[in-house]
């Protein structure tokens, strides 16, 4: 009897021995592959802080561009009256 107790014991020992190995390298892998989640989200880190450099740098804001749009045609306005104004005074010449 002692020694079926004994083997019985030794089976139980050996599968939880083979369980707990099995379950230690499913977590050292999982583990592995956040160190690869780790260095993409590096990268990804990386680029969007580029993308914050360079954003100030290639975007015009609304305001800006309808300022700017402001001062293109009131030039354009103004060079228009002169064109206007020259062919006016060309026309009351000829006449």
């Amino acid at each position: 009897m002692l020694g079926l107790l004994g083997v019985w014991s030794g089976l139980i020992l050996g599968v939880q021995k083979h369980m707990m190995a099995a379950g230690f390298k499913e977590l050292k892998n999982q583990i592995s592959d956040l160190s690869s989640v780790k260095e993409s989200f590096t990268a990804l880190e990386r680029e969007l802080l580029e993308l914050k450099a360079d954003l100030p740098l290639s975007y015009v804001r609304r305001e800006d561009f309808i300022r700017f749009d402001v001062v293109i045609n009131s030039k354009l306005d103004k060079l228009r009256d002169l064109v206007v104004e020259a062919l006016q005074g060309k026309a009351k010449k000829e006449s």
